[in-house]
């Protein structure tokens, strides 16, 4: 796939955030708190600018496996394929959840998405940039049972999006479906940190798992949720947040004094520490001297102080016109990474990671290295002009085979005059000529789209007859590049043609609606197309 759609969900996230914040107020709570909710959507654009990175890498390995090693096949047009990769996703996302939050080395990976102190639709985008880099190979069984990729693109899909609502606190129990699906009620317990409620309700849309594998908890109409993990961030900074747990595990790798305890420790439960480290003078490690006695995060804790530095309304104006920008910036940067060049993949990649880690030293007061946003600026802007302006190209190629030979179709279809006959868009081309137009050969045409009358002027580029044939165009009235080629291949009496169009969309703007709606309504137009040459020519030629 040439763009990444992911990108695309931002603003819908954003949107529903406001629409959740204004009904908090509303009904009379507040629940948000500034910093927090900062710091929770960087996080989150940090988690998308990984996934741009590694998902196309890690999905090539499950489509790998599919190809090579799948035991049984499933057909993704039938219903039962998506009604038994539907449990099998969540079956495999359960178990990934769950040996996140009990084995040391996976809760670094997860640790970031419990770290905020409060509740609300961000925390659903507060996600450890480094979590899929472990997720992916739990799915890894569904390729060799035969999970069709796309099938299972789709469930993932559906399982990420079904899990957005779950983070709130303006949604009671929902009746008839507790305790059968995962809902707000069931996952404000999973987000908790009281010893009642620590790492329960695992499930990802179906919370069956956890009645099965005894991780189900309710909650409990007297026992209110607080919210954090058992060793407190206190702090803002998104990397800070993705490397606490693990920079605790480098540094008792490199202390302790038994190679056992060096490997075992990774894969001990969480919060697992050995025995001298536990004494060493850790207060280089941790704040409080309560956090050296050898407490598990599966043990919980109780209710503490949020962590909350406050400062002034400039800079937090400047903050959210930082954020506002940077997410901006993260749209076009996520939806186009499968093609930017690795000097645009790192540009986009420096921006976005120094822009969040900056804004979050701000909001805490920390200006010693404000002069790096003189740097980060002049590049941002740079690279954000180039992706909201750049001329994005496109393809649409189609195949068809006509009971004609290769000289009859040829000498039809590369006479634009006659283009109207097959091809309803076409309204008129000048000059009427009604022979093959060769190299250098030029002409104008008016063509019929769905906003309106475009202008086109063309320039032939190939005349190899009966074989190819190909022009190109300028469109005027959209300002973009077209070219046209028709090949022709000739089998027993009969010839496959194939049409290629490739085509600019001229900004950023254009390039979305395009994958919203024109390339399909263009793919829909040029398929009917080449099936009224089909006919006309099979029966006039």
């Amino acid at each position: 796939m040439s763009v990444n759609p992911s990108g695309l969900a931002i603003p819908l996230f954003l949107i529903f955030m406001l629409l959740e914040f204004f009904v908090l107020k509303w009904q009379g709570k507040s629940l948000h708190r500034y910093n927090d909710s900062v710091n929770s959507l960087s996080m989150g654009l940090l988690l998308l600018t990984s996934d741009a990175l590694l998902k196309a890498t890690t999905f090539g390995v499950f489509i790998f496996l599919y190809a090579e090693y799948r035991v049984m096949d499933f057909a993704s047009s039938e219903l039962i394929t998506w009604v038994v990769f539907f449990f099998g996703v969540d079956f495999c996302y359960y178990w990934f959840h769950r040996c996140a939050h009990e084995y040391n080395i996976l809760w670094g990976a997860h640790v970031g998405h419990h770290q905020s102190e409060e509740y609300n639709l961000t925390t659903a985008l507060r996600q450890s940039a480094f979590q899929y880099g472990f997720s992916w190979v739990f799915y890894l069984p569904l390729a060799i049972l035969g999970c069709p990729p796309e099938v299972f693109l789709g469930q993932f899909a559906i399982l990420k999006l079904f899990q957005f609502w779950l983070h709130t606190q303006s949604i009671n129990k929902v009746p008839l479906i507790e305790g059968i699906f995962s809902t707000p009620s069931s996952h404000r317990v999973h987000h908790a940190k009281n010893p009642v409620y620590i790492d329960r309700n695992y499930g990802g849309t179906l919370v069956l798992w956890d009645r099965v594998f005894g991780s189900w908890q309710p909650e409990l109409a007297d026992e209110k949720c607080h919210y954090g993990t058992t060793m407190p961030l206190d702090s803002l900074s998104p990397i800070k947040a993705n490397l606490q747990h693990w920079s605790i595990l480098v540094k008792d790798t490199l202390y302790t004094a038994s190679f056992k305890d060096k490997i075992s420790l990774w894969f001990k439960p969480t919060g697992w520490r050995p025995e001298d480290c536990l004494q060493y003078s850790s207060m280089q490690q941790v704040k409080h001297i309560d956090d050296l006695k050898p407490v598990l995060q599966h043990d919980g804790c109780v209710e503490r102080k949020k962590y909350d530095p406050q400062t002034s309304k400039r800079m937090n104006a400047y903050a959210g016109f930082s954020l506002v920008s940077i997410s901006l910036l993260a749209v076009m940067f996520l939806f186009n990474s499968p093609v930017l060049t690795s000097y645009e993949l790192m540009a986009g990649v420096f921006s976005i990671v120094l822009g969040v880690t900056m804004l979050s030293r701000f909001l805490e007061n920390k200006f010693k290295f404000w002069w790096v946003e003189l740097i980060r600026w002049p590049i941002f802007i740079g690279l954000f002009l180039h992706l909201a302006t750049a001329a994005y190209p496109n393809t649409i190629q189609q195949t068809i085979t006509i009971d004609k030979p290769a000289n009859v179709i040829f000498e039809y279809v590369t006479v634009p005059t006659l283009w109207h006959e097959w091809h309803p868009q076409s309204l008129s081309v000048t000059p009427e000529l009604l022979t093959s137009f060769a190299e250098g050969q030029t002409f104008d045409e008016v063509i019929q789209t769905s906003l309106g009358k475009d202008d086109m002027s063309w320039d032939v580029e190939v005349n190899n007859p009966n074989l190819q044939w190909a022009a190109r165009a300028y469109n005027h009235t959209k300002d973009v590049n077209i070219r046209l080629q028709y090949d022709l291949k000739e089998e027993g009496g009969k010839t496959v043609f194939t049409r290629t169009l490739n085509y600019e969309m001229p900004n950023f703007i254009f390039h979305v609606a395009n994958f919203i709606y024109f390339k399909r309504h263009m793919t829909d137009k040029s398929l009917h197309s080449l099936e009224s040459l089909k006919g006309f020519v099979e029966k006039n030629k």
